[in-house]
């Protein structure tokens, strides 16, 4: 059963006012859950792991209707606490309804502010719950909705985490949270740091942070302490004992895809694309990384290779690459059942959402209705 319950009206006390929220970008299997117990470990921030609610609401948000209008403001506050209690890495904290009321300045009430300000809400409550004056999101599908945050939060932090794309198609390929396919993870990764990259060299680059997970892994006093300047916080050596913490062996039992977060950190966890890709699937990753790893530092294998996308592989080729990628899922998702204790909240977790794509749906289609009889 999830951790999280709905509850009725709670008597709550006055907290100071948090601190700016801090975001973790980027692309998944690159660290984002090690950097989040890292930060967790901070005497003064919250980083809980997230259930992605900007993810899996911004292309519902339509089909609440007018989310002026209080009703439609409540269904979508429920709904959100709904998949809270089918998240796959529970939240022990307990959310009463009324409490996911705005916290920051009020975005536009157009486009994803209705869902900002909820989103924001809870995470605040997280917060606050934990005793911290600051609470962080390490949901890394964040990079796709910076203009919306800045929108609630002009003041807000990002961390873009990278990490050597080849290494990411390897760790990929072992985890239920990810395209298996050395390519479709190459294209997801690109898509993702391209806008990271915008916003690097935007008018708002100063409150982004690069961070390499090989440096993080190689050096970790040195960029942990790098990164608590950018973001105003004092280095605090237990950061780095992240390991020890309650959050991270309730992690590591979780997934086998979070064994190494009880563990310290494995500082020659690098360059595994060397003995697990091929050489094909290597240029493959190289090839549509391009640029991007010659501008974060990461050597090519195979310089002389076209660049993207004139190296873009046939149509033919590319459904080769979805049924492998269906193959390998299939045999990651018996791996999973097999071996991950949360993989039931996984199916509870698509069967909500499913079931609430529908449920929207046909609301929608009745108000349509009604309106043109």
């Amino acid at each position: 059963m999830a951790l999280v319950r709905v509850l009725g009206p709670q008597t709550v006390t006055k907290v100071d006012t948090p601190a700016t929220p801090l975001f973790i970008i980027g692309t998944e299997r690159s660290g984002s859950n090690l950097l989040r117990l890292i930060l967790n470990a901070h005497s003064g921030i919250a980083v809980p792991h997230p259930p992605h609610i900007l993810k899996f609401f911004a292309p519902l948000l339509p089909l609440y209707g007018d989310l002026k209008r209080p009703a439609a403001q409540r269904r979508l506050a429920h709904d959100i606490l709904s998949l809270l209690e089918a998240h796959i890495h529970p939240w022990e904290i307990t959310v009463a309804p009324e409490r996911l009321e705005p916290t920051h300045r009020k975005p536009p009430e157009d486009g994803l502010g209705p869902l900002v300000e909820v989103f924001f809400a809870l995470y605040d409550e997280y917060r606050r719950q934990s005793g911290k004056r600051r609470w962080g999101c390490k949901s890394t599908f964040v990079i796709d909705y910076v203009e919306e945050v800045l929108a609630a939060c002009p003041q807000a932090k990002f961390i873009l985490l990278v990490r050597d794309p080849r290494d990411v198609a390897v760790s990929s390929r072992r985890s239920i949270f990810s395209p298996f396919h050395p390519y479709f993870t190459a294209l997801l990764w690109r898509r993702q740091q391209l806008a990271g990259v915008r916003w690097l060299d935007s008018e708002a680059g100063g409150q982004f942070h690069l961070l390499r997970y090989e440096d993080l892994i190689e050096h970790p006093a040195e960029t942990v302490a790098s990164l608590c300047r950018f973001l105003d916080e004092e280095f605090e050596p237990q950061m780095l004992e992240y390991h020890a913490t309650p959050e991270a062996r309730k992690s590591q039992a979780l997934s086998a895809s979070w064994r190494n977060l009880g563990l310290p950190i494995k500082r020659h966890n690098r360059n595994t694309f060397q003995t697990d890709l091929t050489a094909g699937e290597t240029r493959l990753v190289e090839a549509v990384g391009g640029e991007l790893l010659t501008r974060f530092g990461y050597p090519l294998k195979f310089p002389a290779a076209p660049p993207w996308p004139a190296s873009r592989p046939s149509a033919l080729r590319v459904a080769w690459y979805h049924a492998l990628d269906w193959a390998w899922r299939l045999a990651g998702e018996w791996r999973a059942f097999r071996n991950d204790r949360n993989y039931r909240l996984h199916w509870r977790r698509r069967i909500f959402l499913g079931r609430l794509r529908l449920r929207l749906r046909c609301r929608l289609d009745k108000a349509v209705r009604a309106l043109t009889i």
